[in-house]
């Protein structure tokens, strides 16, 4: 073999035992590596075990060595107990207790939760809804009985007055959710009849379906907005208007205005006009004019083919005797209102509730009116002694007193045909001495 061949043969080898060794340093390497990171994941859960051992240890060393050296202040708790709404609701035979602080029995209490059981259902999570039923209905009533503040409520049934405020807001918007539709509705021509026929045996006026007035309740409102509030009588109100039937309950109401609002505008704003307007009212024929049914108000609102009122100036004895025989069926809203107040003394003073929620307050106390009415739960005559107190501190303003107000020639027409009927029907004489009316029938001789 040649010496060129030999040269040949070793470089190869020495080529082929450089590669083997550059593959060996480099596997070796990745292995080295891969070694190195298993190395360094296993010393790092090691050490955070036992960081995880020796924080524990060092944490109970200095709960026990330091934090219980450091003086400390106990924390005080108001202890809080419902032994009076317990007490009263534990007792027998306590209608007149329950009538005094709910203005209902206990039968009606009982059916007052059952209609509202499944609205106001404890919940089980939040603290601020884990109140029984009972507790909810007997909060919600006792805010709009009485008047008082969220604290002197709490400490009564046992609650914070945060609490308080949580139940008497879901008391009336359940209340009016379910019930509004059903309890405050306008007659249908067949009750407007039965109406309308009690109504002419009280004032001798056929064909009135209704009275409607308006009541300024006294409201806290900001100082922002207390211009707006300020009524007639120069204090912060909003306004009730409402239609009531023969029986004292409202038939439709319209609530959220602010107090200086004159009359026309609530009513504008009530959707009255369109009802009548558009609804298949009764008709009777009176002296030979078809005479729809109608509503009787104050003169301070239009004089209107369905809405109704009294001459502003009467100019004769005829005149005056028909606003006296009007004044009578009128007179049904003034006493609807008197007895929604008594009932419900959050409306004889300033409410001290969101003025944003005082709407769904008045709503409540309309529909709970017209329950109590139709259940013919007891009125005391007694109750009227504070609305009595607190008149001359809250004055109605007179909206019989307005000039502002607007008539119609279909309203006025209507006016004389209906005082022209009451004067067929009766005779009408006068004495000189004392200037006393008297009415006889024609029939009487």
């Amino acid at each position: 073999m040649d010496p060129g061949h030999k040269r040949q043969m070793v470089e190869n080898l020495f080529l082929t035992f450089a590669t083997k060794q550059a593959e060996l340093f480099k596997q070796y390497d990745a292995n080295r590596k891969k070694r190195s990171k298993i190395f360094l994941q296993r010393l790092r859960y090691q050490l955070k075990r036992n960081g995880e051992s020796h924080r524990k240890e060092w944490s109970s060393r200095l709960e026990s060595e330091l934090l219980d050296s450091i003086p400390t202040r106990k924390i005080w708790k108001l202890s809080r107990n419902d032994r009076w709404f317990r007490e009263l609701f534990q007792q027998e035979n306590n209608d007149q207790e329950l009538l005094h602080h709910f203005r209902m029995d206990r039968s009606m209490f009982d059916t007052l939760v059952a209609m509202l059981c499944q609205d106001l259902a404890p919940h089980p999570l939040l603290a601020a809804q884990s109140c029984s039923t009972e507790k909810k209905v007997g909060i919600g009533l006792y805010k709009l009985t009485t008047g008082a503040d969220y604290a002197t409520i709490g400490n009564l049934f046992g609650v914070h007055k945060a609490t308080v405020k949580n139940c008497v807001h879901q008391f009336c918007k359940s209340m009016v959710k379910n019930y509004m539709d059903t309890e405050i509705y306008l007659p249908d021509q067949e009750e407007m009849g039965e109406i309308s026929k009690a109504f002419e045996d009280r004032s001798d006026i056929p064909m009135i379906i209704g009275a409607m007035g308006r009541l300024h309740v006294p409201i806290t409102p900001s100082l922002a907005d207390s211009k707006n509030y300020i009524n007639a009588r120069k204090w912060p109100s909003l306004i009730l208007q409402a239609v009531v039937d023969n029986n004292h309950c409202f038939r439709h109401i319209t609530c959220g205005h602010v107090g200086a609002t004159e009359d026309s505008v609530v009513l504008g704003d009530s959707g009255l006009y369109q009802h009548f307007d558009g609804a298949e009212l009764p008709t009777q024929s009176i002296n030979g004019t078809t005479v729809k049914s109608f509503v009787v108000s104050e003169s301070a609102y239009p004089l209107l083919p369905w809405l109704q009122h009294g001459y502003v100036t009467p100019q004769t004895t005829e005149e005056e005797t028909f606003n006296e025989h009007l004044n009578k069926a009128r007179i049904f809203v003034d006493e609807a209102f008197e007895k929604l107040r008594v009932r419900f003394r959050i409306l004889q003073r300033k409410i001290d509730i969101d003025i944003n929620f005082v709407p769904q307050i008045l709503l409540t106390c309309c529909i709970l009116h017209n329950i109590l009415e139709k259940n013919q739960t007891p009125y005391l005559d007694e109750w009227k002694e504070a609305l009595l107190e607190l008149r001359g501190k809250y004055p109605q303003p007179d909206g019989a007193a307005s000039t502002k107000y607007t008539t119609t020639v279909e309203g006025e027409s209507l006016r004389d045909v209906l005082k022209e009927h009451l004067q067929s029907k009766y005779v009408l004489y006068r004495t000189i001495e004392y200037n006393q009316v008297y009415f006889i029938n024609e029939g009487t001789n």
